[in-house]
């Protein structure tokens, strides 16, 4: 697979419950119907009224023409009402990673195991479809919840990157990068 390709492809994946599809300004109707709550993390944070939603859905759908994240909205299988978002982004084929992240889930859909089945979903898809050797995670360090989850799906924490993001909070003090090898997740399915 190349960055061209990647980005230019209609990326669908689902399960039973839940339909992971390329995101679209035509989604932000949807989403504006869970989004303002400070229950969503970091974006819940940033996000706060249309004005901030529309320049968010500017900068995942510009972030996508510029082939830095593949932003993907959650919906629900069967009534494709909005569920979350998610990303790939940090792409490298070459040495055959990605980074998973970027997410968020509605909170009326937190602690439902949604999230767990959104990362099988994508990582199923990177290591079975794209070949890929690693992917990644990054949480920032007082995001408790996204660790303890992570944890959950099999990821193994490798280390603290200090200082790294500024956060809606402030000055983080650091960012915990996880990841999950092929050979790891195929383990654990």
């Amino acid at each position: 697979m190349n960055i061209e390709k990647f980005f230019s492809s209609e990326l669908i994946l689902e399960n039973d419950s839940i339909l992971l599809r390329p995101l679209s300004i035509n989604d932000i109707d949807k989403i504006e119907s869970i989004s303002y709550n400070k229950e969503l993390g970091e974006f819940g944070a940033r996000i706060k009224n249309r004005n901030d939603l529309i320049d968010y859905f500017n900068f995942c759908l510009n972030s996508k023409k510029e082939k830095d994240l593949y932003p993907l909205i959650i919906l629900g299988k069967e009534n494709h009402n909005p569920i979350g978002l998610t990303m790939l982004g940090n792409i490298s084929f070459p040495n055959k990673r990605l980074e998973i992240g970027w997410t968020w889930i509605g909170e009326k859909f937190q602690g439902t195991g949604i999230n767990a089945i959104c990362k099988g979903l994508l990582l199923d898809y990177c290591f079975d479809v794209l070949n890929l050797r690693r992917v990644e995670f990054k949480i920032d360090i007082n995001n408790l919840k996204s660790q303890k989850a992570i944890k959950k799906i099999g990821a193994i924490k490798e280390g603290l990157l200090r200082n790294y993001n500024i956060q809606s909070y402030g000055e983080s003090k650091g960012t915990y990068i996880y990841s999950i090898l092929k050979e790891e997740w195929e383990k654990s399915k």
